[in-house]
């Protein structure tokens, strides 16, 4: 016996109904809902996994490149020459302190403290770089690019602390940098302290750029560039 048209199947036990009758069509079972709190852990503890990883490779670059840096520290630097104590004698086995190549840098202690000098480069003008400028009596303007940097304790520069010296003429100083108009005088100071800097230019009236140009330091000669 079925149910009527537009009912439910009949129900086993319901009145007009054998026990044992066959139940109605089976129920549709919702699926299981996600949960979603589970989701939310599982992702949390993967980005914390993955910060932890991208924690740890900074860590070990960060690592490399501190016993890079120490290793550099380590070896002696290219283009500096340290003075020795008393100074330096041109033609002596300390010969190395002369001639040294643009862009080398001199250091050179004495018992106030340190002072670094560097010459970047040097150039040439056959006329005098400004309006009121002379041109060069003697056919060219030399023009050495300096930079100091007092590295410990006390030192002093000045531009009259360079001299250009060449075969068969005297010693031209630095007096020319204040006539010649060309770049910026090197700034002097007198006892400047740890971290104090200068920059400018030395320059000198020359016949030409075979020579070098001197450091002295106290009145002796300590180093040398050549162009």
């Amino acid at each position: 016996m079925s149910g009527a048209p537009g009912y439910p199947p009949p129900v086993s036990g319901a009145p007009g109904y054998p026990p044992g009758y066959p139940m109605g069509a089976p129920q549709m079972v919702a699926p299981p809902k996600k949960n979603r709190t589970v989701l939310i852990v599982v992702a949390v503890v993967a980005a914390l996994a993955l910060l932890c990883c991208v924690g740890g490779i900074i860590a070990i670059v960060a690592g490399a490149n501190k016993a890079t840096d120490d290793l550099a520290n380590a070896l002696p630097t290219p283009g500096i020459t340290h003075v020795p104590p008393g100074g330096t004698t041109p033609g002596s086995d300390e010969d190395n302190y002369y001639n040294l190549k643009p862009g080398a840098t001199l250091v050179v202690s004495d018992s106030r403290g340190t002072i670094e000098i560097t010459v970047t480069r040097f150039t040439t003008e056959a006329k005098g770089c400004r309006a009121y400028a002379p041109d060069p009596s003697k056919g060219m303007y030399l023009i050495a690019h300096v930079t100091a940097t007092v590295t410990k304790g006390t030192s002093s520069i000045n531009p009259f602390y360079f001299e250009w010296v060449a075969e068969n003429s005297p010693p031209v100083n630095g007096l020319t940098s204040s006539l010649s108009g060309c770049g910026e005088l090197l700034g002097s100071g007198s006892n400047m302290g740890e971290g104090s800097k200068r920059a400018g230019t030395v320059v000198f009236n020359v016949a030409d750029q075979n020579g070098t140009l001197q450091y002295r330091h106290q009145f002796k000669a300590v180093g040398s560039w050549k162009p």
